[in-house]
């Protein structure tokens, strides 16, 4: 099962990505007042007059033009610009001449180029600030701590190098920061320990390097969701961390984490656990168990566990779940039968025995079960 589909469902199911109703953008009854329409005329002029932004026609008032929106006086406050192809270059200059302006994205521009303009850092009225699916890269700038008001930063799948900036720490009102996807260095930086209202907290897919940081569950007590996928952390999982009052999802597939995994994992509150691809040891199955009360995906394939699965008494809620490429033994447990053929990969173990409700999997491909010691039924010749 691919980490970045299950990616996908976190974000749907949680509401966390950076979104806008954009409905809501090309109905709005406010007018638009001339010089705002005149400055968002030049941004289509200064992007080559693309035919994405069709809509910005200056004979139309501008409130009802796609992704733009007015406050009752007139003035622009949101101005998304996505899914744009024949924009080529870097991101226009003057919208710092829209100083009402609350909500800006950049997203799914696969040509947008060069560095973030230092003229963003003047948005100062910005809650929401988006720059995704983009060839915009360098250093991520200091100017944007100067953004206090942000509640949602979303920099992700973009060319971003270096670390994080220290003036990250005056963003005291982000609950939402995605900086995944990017190219991004050194340890998880101790600046963010100051974003205490931090609830959802993506560094997915960079190169941070070394441990979890000890601030992240000390200190961001507000966090439902951390990923921290394909990075290169390393050390032992925290215990701490199954321990946050809010946390939700934990994602950590993908790195190099040794060691037991956590029993604070299995403590009820977890919906989404991702642990594949690392080097984790011992015994997890209290993680399936039905004391995992809340356990929707679990996924601890590619690691070296070894346990025997044969009584473990599956949690009600578990969905989905990945054991695949380890070292488990024993026969597969009387639950495993009411989880659906598309939701598992037992493959790669030293698994034995009938499979539960073997009907149900029998016209399912085999490669879900292979590579073990003697499963039979399902797929496979009956048990003898």
């Amino acid at each position: 099962m691919k980490m970045g589909y299950n990616q996908l469902i976190v974000s749907l199911l949680l509401l966390f990505p950076l979104f806008v109703d954009l409905s809501n953008s090309q109905a709005s009854p406010d007018l638009c007042l001339p010089h705002d329409k005149n400055v968002l005329l030049g941004v289509k002029k200064a992007l080559g007059n693309p035919s994405s932004l069709s809509s910005w026609d200056p004979n139309t008032d501008c409130a009802g033009w796609n992704g733009i929106r007015c406050n009752i006086q007139g003035h622009v406050v949101t101005v998304i610009i996505e899914d744009a192809e024949d924009i080529h270059g870097p991101i226009p200059p003057s919208l710092d001449q829209l100083p009402s302006i609350t909500t800006l994205y950049f997203n799914r521009i696969p040509n947008l180029s060069g560095p973030i303009p230092s003229y963003i850092g003047k948005l100062t009225n910005l809650t929401e600030f988006s720059i995704s699916g983009t060839n915009v890269g360098g250093p991520i700038p200091e100017f944007l701590g100067q953004l206090t008001n942000l509640n949602q930063l979303d920099l992700s799948s973009n060319k971003f190098t270096g670390s994080v900036p220290n003036s990250f720490g005056q963003l005291k009102s982000l609950t939402n920061l995605d900086l995944s996807s990017n190219l991004l260095t050194g340890p998880i930086p101790d600046v963010l320990a100051q974003l205490t209202n931090i609830q959802l907290l993506t560094l997915s897919s960079n190169k941070f390097s070394g441990q979890i940081p000890d601030f992240i569950p000390k200190k961001l007590k507000n966090l439902v969701v951390i990923q921290l996928n394909f990075n290169s952390l390393s050390g032992s999982i925290p215990v701490s961390l199954g321990l946050m009052p809010k946390i939700q999802t934990i994602a950590l597939a993908g790195n190099q984490f040794k060691g037991l995994v956590p029993k604070s994992l299995a403590r009820g509150n977890l919906n989404f656990l991702y642990l594949s691809q690392n080097k984790l040891t011992g015994d997890a199955s209290f993680l399936f168990e039905k004391g995992n009360t809340n356990i929707l995906i679990l996924e601890v394939g590619d690691n070296l566990l070894k346990f025997d699965f044969t009584n473990v008494d599956l949690a009600p809620s578990l969905s989905r779940m990945n054991i695949s490429h380890n070292m488990i033994y024993g026969s597969l447990p009387k639950g495993f039968g009411r989880l659906t053929p598309d939701s598992i990969d037992v493959s790669y173990n030293q698994l034995c025995g009938p499979i539960p409700n073997g009907r149900r999997f029998k016209r399912v491909d085999p490669v879900i079960f292979a590579h073990n010691k003697c499963l039979c039924g399902g797929p496979f010749p009956g048990c003898k």
